[in-house]
C-alpha cells in the first residue's frame, strides 16, 4: 500500500515544477509575479513531502548512524531498531494525536488561507493524519519483521522475495 502511496504522491513534483517554472518566467521574463503560485508549490510540495514518509520507511531512506549499525549482524540490527522505534512511535503517535483534531477543525470550518488568493487549506491539513496513519502502518510492518529476526535469527520476508515483490 505504501509503495503505491508512494509513487502516485511522487508524481506531485511535476505540477510543483510546472508552478514553479512558471513563476519564475511571468517574473523575470513578464515583470508580472503570480500572487497564487508561491502559495501553491508550497502546499503542493508539503503533501508531496509528509506522504512520501512512509515510502521512504519502507525503503529505508532513512538515515541511520551507519558506521556502526552497518557493521552490526543483521539480529543484532533489529534488536538495536526494536529499541531506537520507541522514539518513532512516539513520533508519529504525537504527530497523529495532535494532527487529527487540528485538520478536522480545518475541515469542520472550511478554513482559507489568510493570503490575497486565499485558497482552501484543509485538504493540505489533512495530509498530515493521513501521513502519519501510513508511517504508523509501516513502522507495526517494521517491527514485527525486526521482533520476528530478534528473536529467531531468521528474516520473516526474505529480502529476495520482498525485491520480486514490489516488481509486480
Amino acid at each position: 500500500m505504501n509503495d503505491r502511496m508512494g509513487k502516485i504522491v511522487s508524481f506531485l513534483v511535476y505540477p510543483v515544477m510546472l508552478v514553479l517554472v512558471y513563476e519564475v518566467v511571468m517574473r523575470y521574463a513578464f515583470n508580472r509575479p503570480t500572487i497564487w503560485a508561491h502559495e501553491t508549490s508550497c502546499m503542493l510540495y508539503g503533501a508531496h513531502f509528509v506522504l512520501g514518509g512512509a515510502y521512504a520507511l519502507r525503503h529505508d531512506a532513512f538515515v541511520n548512524v551507519e558506521v556502526f549499525y552497518m557493521r552490526f549482524p543483521r539480529r543484532t540490527q533489529a534488536i538495536v531498531d526494536l529499541v531506537t522505534w520507541t522514539m518513532f512511535y512516539i513520533f508519529v503517535g504525537v504527530m497523529l494525536w495532535k494532527s487529527l483534531p487540528w485538520a478536522w477543525t480545518s475541515f469542520s470550518v472550511k478554513e482559507f488561507s489568510n493570503s490575497t488568493w486565499g485558497p482552501a487549506v484543509w485538504p493540505v491539513k489533512w495530509t498530515i493524519p493521513f501521513a502519519a496513519f501510513f508511517m504508523l502502518l509501516q513502522g507495526m510492518t517494521k517491527t514485527i519483521k525486526d521482533s520476528y529476526l530478534a528473536v529467531t535469527g531468521r528474516e520473516l520476508v526474505p529480502v529476495a522475495d520482498t525485491e520480486d515483490a514490489v516488481r509486480s
